[in-house]
């Protein structure tokens, strides 16, 4: 009964260890291939765990085959192959993280095999209020307060745009990024938009929505314990692209509202030509209408929508400085836009820098972002937390 137990045991390790290993594998790919969009969205949600687990595998095994030979038996074809798979395993991932590692840390983050244990998964806004009622509807912001940190004092305000394909997403998502930077001594709020829906694009109302949001944070922040004069503006995907684009409204005088001190977004929808044409998301196949959707109909036809909504068009010496993080995976939202505007800005006299991720794809891990974008912020003027 022993000997079976031990075979089921060897075999499942077997597999595990060789998922591991594709997994690993399959980031290498081009893009567009799936098991590359597999691997490359899983692999910034696991691999430090999956590496714990495959050293604890490869510590059993050679143990169990040091004692087989001391018992001067031969071990067995599944304990050699678990064995050796799992060290292949472990070194492939092991170089890829390590690599991933090396990045973050050169760019001011933070990033271990187990993550941030302090970034809540389920947190939640201390509150929501109405900043605006449109279309028969109220638009609400969350709020996440700091609980702690110089509470005489007022902090900076830090404003999340979601993403969602300008058609999905709520001011919760991503609520653990929110909590996380409250945490760290911001005030944090979350903006809902209207989405795109049907026959109604949104590429003017959400930026209208956007305009009021931030417009209602500045003059309501003191309330919240946030100081409305110093604003980090943030956002992912087509939140990252309505930041982009407000901070480039605001500072060429295109629209009056706060100009914010800095903007942070994560893989930002710049190019969305590009993501109109070859955007792909765990499909081999382009996922058709995310684009089209919110400029109401074919780019083409509407060339003078395109160009109102490209935050590269507003482009100039006053535009806040800009901080991106892009996974070089990406098959949803090229990183060759970021690259573009990066290098657009700083030749137009501004100041941007790209963290390109290796190995993620359109999400990042969540210990990256938090602490990516805190030490970010926390070297701009007036970004500091005041303690």
């Amino acid at each position: 009964m022993k000997k079976i137990m031990f075979t089921v045991v060897k075999f499942f390790g077997i597999i595990l260890a060789s998922l591991c290993l594709l997994l690993f594998v399959f980031v290498l790919g081009p893009n567009h291939l799936l098991t590359t969009q597999i691997g490359s969205i899983f692999f910034p949600l696991a691999a430090g765990r999956l590496l714990v687990l495959l050293i604890l595998l490869t510590l059993v095994s050679l143990g169990f085959i040091g004692w087989i030979i001391k018992q001067k038996r031969k071990p067995g074809k599944f304990l050699i192959t678990l064995t050796l798979v799992s060290i292949i395993a472990l070194f492939t991932g092991g170089t890829e993280w390590l690599i991933e590692r090396n990045v973050v840390r050169e760019n001011g983050g933070q990033i271990s095999l187990m993550g941030d244990k302090s970034i809540s998964t389920s947190a939640k806004p201390d509150t929501q209020v109405s900043f605006a009622h449109r279309e028969g509807k109220d638009l609400k912001v969350s709020v996440y307060k700091n609980k702690g940190i110089a509470k005489k004092q007022k902090q900076p305000v830090y404003i999340y745009i979601h993403g969602g394909g300008w058609a999905s997403g709520d001011s919760e998502s991503s609520a653990w990024l929110h909590r996380s930077m409250a945490d760290k001594g911001y005030v944090a709020f979350s903006i809902n938009y209207r989405l795109a829906t049907g026959n109604h694009p949104n590429w003017r109302t959400a930026t209208d929505d956007v305009v009021d949001a931030i417009k209602w944070i500045k003059s309501h922040a003191a309330e919240y314990g946030g100081d409305g004069e110093h604003i980090f503006l943030s956002g992912e995907s087509a939140g990252g692209q309505l930041a982009l684009l407000y901070a480039g409204l605001v500072s060429s005088g295109k629209i009056e509202a706060p100009l914010p001190d800095a903007v942070g977004v994560m893989y930002p929808a710049i190019d969305m030509t590009w993501t109109a044409k070859n955007g792909r998301y765990l499909s081999s196949n382009v996922i058709p209408g995310i684009v089209e959707k919110y400029l109401g109909g074919n780019l083409t036809i509407h060339k003078d929508r395109l160009r109102a909504v490209s935050p590269t068009n507003y482009i100039n010496d006053k535009f806040p400085p800009v901080y991106i993080i892009h996974g070089q995976k990406d098959s949803l939202v090229s990183i060759t836009g970021s690259e573009k505007f990066v290098s657009k800005l700083n030749q137009a006299g501004g100041q941007a820098k790209l963290v390109k991720i290796p190995f993620a794809n359109h999400g990042i891990n969540m210990q990256e972002v938090v602490s990516l974008l805190s030490n970010y912020a926390k070297e701009i003027d007036g970004l500091g937390i005041k303690k």
